[in-house]
């Protein structure tokens, strides 16, 4: 037999196990991602009323950052991550140097998903965007759905990380103009994720963030109730939708005040969804406590 005919059948026995490493390449991520979304609904384990136990969601966190070794270009762990990190940031940690220290990995996390996905669109498109926004990245990106879970986690993340450094230092590091990009892709990219997660992360920055002429000087009384207004419209159930839209009300529409304190009693009186047991009391929470500052009808 002739070295030519060797050849082409010398090729297919040396393709067939290149081929499946890169099968068994490509299922790491997912078999990694869909172990920790099956940790994640364990995340309410032990938990009282608003707090969880941490021991969940670290599964969930050393779950993602064992699939981010295996496969470290994965946007989907990464997004899972940013969610767990938010997670044990907001339910299951303590005093302000945990969450510090936790809402600062989100951040890390967000921003290295971000160098990821401008990589990959800089060469599927041939374009320089290394160093583009999240909103230059919406026409590159649209039908992912990895990607805009990723810009909203990471914009919930810095939202976080805004709240436990300070306002004012946040402004001054330019985490509010971070969060209005993130937040203003996810509301181009899919306007109903998290039940109106984009509305309701840009409403609030909006609300929350102090403005400071050549820094934050964007940001807007109006912009905050239109954007609470549509998360409420595109999820009512919404707890958190329903809180930051009665807190926005009761600061910037005196004649509506009201409307502002039904909305809290309605919230504090409504039955917790069984999949959000620990979000939805924690929110109670925060609505009897902000019910109480505004005093007596």
């Amino acid at each position: 037999m002739s070295t030519m005919r060797l050849r082409p059948r010398l090729r297919s026995l040396l393709f067939v196990p290149l081929a499946a490493a890169l099968s068994a390449a490509a299922q790491v991520p997912a078999s990694r991602a869909a172990e920790a979304d099956r940790l994640w609904d364990t995340r309410a384990a032990g938990a009282t009323g608003g707090t969880a136990l941490p021991d969940p969601i670290d599964a969930v966190i050393a779950t993602c950052r064992k699939g981010i070794v295996e496969a470290p270009g994965s946007i989907d762990l990464r997004w899972r991550l940013m969610r767990a990190f938010y997670f044990k940031g907001e339910y299951a940690a303590f005093d302000v140097a945990s969450k510090r220290a936790i809402f600062d990995e989100g951040k890390v996390a967000g921003e290295e998903a971000l160098a990821l996905i401008r990589k990959d669109a800089g060469v599927r498109t041939g374009k320089p965007l290394e160093k583009a926004s999240p909103v230059e990245l919406v026409p590159f990106v649209t039908g992912r759905p990895d990607v805009v879970a990723a810009f909203y986690w990471a914009s919930v993340d810095w939202g976080k990380w805004a709240i436990v450094f300070g306002k004012m230092a946040a402004v001054k590091k330019g985490a509010a103009a971070k969060i209005r990009d993130y937040a203003t892709a996810v509301i181009l990219l899919d306007s109903q994720l998290e039940g109106g997660g984009g509305y309701r992360v840009l409403g609030r920055l909006h609300h929350q963030t102090p403005s400071v002429p050549f820094l934050t000087g964007w940001a807007s009384r109006e912009e905050a109730l239109r954007n609470l207004r549509l998360a409420v419209k595109t999820l009512p159930g919404d707890f958190i939708n329903r809180l930051y839209l009665a807190e926005a009300m009761w600061d910037y529409e005196a004649a509506r005040r009201d409307e502002a304190r039904k909305a809290l009693e309605t919230l504090i009186a409504a039955t917790p969804s069984p999949s959000l047991p620990v979000e939805n009391r924690k929110t109670q929470e925060e609505a009897r406590a902000l019910l109480t500052s505004w005093g007596k009808p």
